[in-house]
């Protein structure tokens, strides 16, 4: 059981539990796993950005949202793309966004383009690299003949699966099984 548990004397952490020096609980209460609260947090962002950049800037398509640290001192990470183009002031829109809705209070935020390998995150963006080679990290064990990762060419999307033509035959992934995906530059995956 993850909690906390004081008495007089010192704290001492044991596998989730703090204990004191004697033994002696004065009260206990549950902490939650730092890694289910870092999780839900990241996802709840990911919707609330989404949200507004919706709502603020209909035209900026969100790719990647990602939460590194603490709140107050970790770091929001941003990227976004524009059917004409992504440029600094384009970003500063999208910071004074993010600023107006006070992440910037609990967040250093960074705004950036997709670059040339441009990060996967709805269906539409998978739709549209088709065709392209693609690196998708999958949970470990959830896809048979792959450890953490897919790469080659993405030959197909539904809102279920992707399939996947690698060098070592065609693969298809479950939606629900890819933790990121990005396309790379053909090189990458030995093509």
């Amino acid at each position: 059981m993850r909690g906390v548990i004081a008495s007089a004397g010192r704290w001492q952490y044991t596998g989730g539990t703090r204990w004191s020096g004697s033994g002696d609980p004065l009260f206990l209460w549950h902490l939650p796993s730092p890694e289910a609260a870092t999780a839900e947090t990241a996802t709840a962002i990911e919707q609330q950005v989404e949200e507004l950049l919706a709502e603020r800037l209909p035209e900026v398509d969100l790719r990647a949202v990602g939460v590194g640290g603490r709140a107050g001192s970790g770091v929001l990470t941003v990227v976004i793309d524009h059917p004409v183009r992504v440029d600094h002031e384009l970003c500063a829109q999208v910071t004074r966004v993010l600023d107006d809705a006070g992440l910037r209070d609990r967040y250093a935020v960074e705004v950036s383009s997709p670059g040339p390998e441009p990060p996967l995150r709805v269906t539409r963006h998978y739709i549209a690299a088709i065709g392209e080679t693609v690196k998708l990290a999958v949970e470990p064990g959830s896809v048979p003949g792959a450890t953490k990762s897919v790469s080659g060419t993405l030959t197909d999307v539904s809102d279920e699966a992707l399939t996947v033509d690698t060098p070592a035959g065609v693969i298809v992934v479950p939606r629900d099984a890819v933790r990121r995906g990005r396309m790379v530059k053909r090189n990458q995956c030995g093509e």
